[in-house]
């Protein structure tokens, strides 16, 4: 009994040591950050999930952003709740759960609920604990504002009026997406996938789409809730400098993706999503007699350059095979470093002969290269020649044009936002109309994957690229 309560009296008096020593040093912290003005960064910048939510309705007054007509005067439309809640998709994301394919997508993975799943609410939805939701605060509102401009318990009444510094503000909570690298990192998120956002093979094979994205396009085919900026600085070669720094985020993005992943290495391989699903998805046509010319052309594995052998997975480089070229442009000398490095990576995914330190040091390098590469990018001064370069080197890649379904979409989509670009920024290129044809072309012919006849592709890409050669 006695040596029973001299343990008690030991334990006793070490936690309280142990909360002295963490009084102590909180307290210290604590002064040291007050006497440097910086209390509510550091708080922030602690944890994501210290501010609570205050629901999408909250933005919606006439007097703040919930006008159905926009106002002209004034440095912001005040209609931007209107157009999410009546125009944007990401508003309708929650109530796609409801909907007859997601009730099949759950039950063909055993999910009781897709309304009720935190794997389906994680992105079709802004689910916070219960402690973090504000008065307003409603999960089927889907995507909301704060989704994306940050929980906004700290920064909603401060931020409309004059005096309110837009630097200081993700002190309160909200996301800076001016920064376009920021911007991306957001998006991608949910549009490419992250940590407890992954749309993963089991997911696809049960009936989820593909998840496909280039941000510039995205964002154009968004119904616009801001208004482009005034400063000629910002304003010029936008579009360009958006796509640019998306497809950098986006291969940042795919890369550490791989790193985290607990199952990268030999012998269990990462999820599926990271190879190409046009290697093996491809027409496979067991008659071969008195099959066409047009036919055999449409059967990818007549076509398909091989690096390794058939049969073995093809790893899912879409997100590099543009990029390289942006790649090329802002940072020449690491250019070489990407290619051999990308090289490995493809090599050890698919099973040949790479060893496990060889492999795990080319994707530790790659995944540094990749976040200088989003810093250079982001500075990067495009120009005229500089965006119509990318443009004859993207159509003439003859590497791309048989690479397959995956990269010609990122092909289209990059061509398309750069010609864009170049006439918001630039004059009218000459034989502009037959180029935007030719690109609208192009746009319907990787429609679907199903659809997607290679032979066709290429000759419209050289068609492309013939036109973009006399400019």
């Amino acid at each position: 009994m006695a040596k029973r309560a001299v343990t008690k009296r030991l334990v006793g008096i070490s936690i309280l040591v142990v909360l002295i020593v963490i009084i102590v040093r909180l307290t210290g912290h604590l002064e040291s950050l007050a006497k440097n003005g910086n209390l509510a960064a550091a708080e922030k910048t602690s944890t994501d999930d210290l501010y609570r939510v205050m629901g999408a309705s909250s933005c919606g007054g006439s007097s703040c952003h919930g006008n159905s007509t926009a106002r002209t005067n004034l440095r912001i439309g005040q209609n931007e709740f209107y157009i999410w809640s009546r125009k944007d998709k990401h508003a309708k994301a929650y109530e796609a759960l409801t909907g007859a394919d997601a009730k099949i997508i759950a039950k063909n993975l055993k999910i009781t609920s897709p309304e009720g799943s935190e794997r389906c609410l994680a992105c079709h939805a802004m689910p916070v604990s219960d402690d973090r939701q504000g008065t307003s605060y409603d999960i089927t509102e889907g995507v909301t504002c704060e989704a994306c401009h940050g929980p906004a318990e700290k920064w909603l009444n401060p931020h409309f009026r004059p005096d309110f510094d837009s630097q200081k503000a993700v002190a309160l909570g909200m996301y800076n997406t001016k920064d376009l690298s920021k911007r991306a990192v957001l998006c991608l998120a949910c549009h490419a996938g992250a940590d407890g956002k992954e749309v993963t093979h089991e997911l696809i094979g049960a009936g989820h789409p593909r998840l496909s994205f280039e941000i510039d396009t995205y964002s154009h085919a968004m119904p616009p809730h801001w208004r482009s900026t005034q400063e000629k600085k910002d304003r010029e070669w936008f579009g360009v400098r958006l796509w640019a720094t998306g497809q950098a985020v986006a291969f940042q993005n795919q890369i550490k993706r791989l790193a985290e992943s607990r199952r990268t290495g030999f012998g269990r391989g990462p999820d599926f999503t990271h190879f190409d699903c046009f290697a093996c998805h491809h027409q496979v046509v067991d008659r071969l007699r008195d099959i066409t010319e047009k036919e055999k052309h449409n059967q990818m594995w007549r076509r398909r350059d091989y690096e390794g052998k058939p049969g073995r997975l093809v790893w899912n480089a879409s997100s590099y095979a543009v990029l390289r070229h942006v790649v090329k442009l802002v940072a020449s000398e690491e250019g070489k470093h990407f290619e051999q490095l990308t090289k490995t990576i493809h090599e050890g995914l698919t099973g040949n002969d790479v060893s496990h330190e060889s492999f795990s040091t080319a994707l530790h390098r790659l995944l540094a290269l990749s976040d200088k590469l989003v810093s250079d990018v982001a500075r990067f001064p495009f120009t005229q020649q500089s965006v119509l370069s990318l443009m004859k080197n993207i159509s003439g890649d003859r590497r791309l044009l048989t690479s397959g379904y995956l990269t010609a979409e990122q092909e289209v989509l990059a061509l398309a936002s750069l010609y864009d670009a170049y006439l918001e920024t630039a004059v009218a290129m000459p034989e502009s109309k037959t180029v935007k044809e030719t690109i609208d072309t192009l746009y319907k012919e990787i429609e679907t994957g199903w659809t997607f006849n290679p032979t066709e592709f290429e000759g419209t890409m050289k068609r492309l690229h013939a036109l973009l050669l006399k400019t």
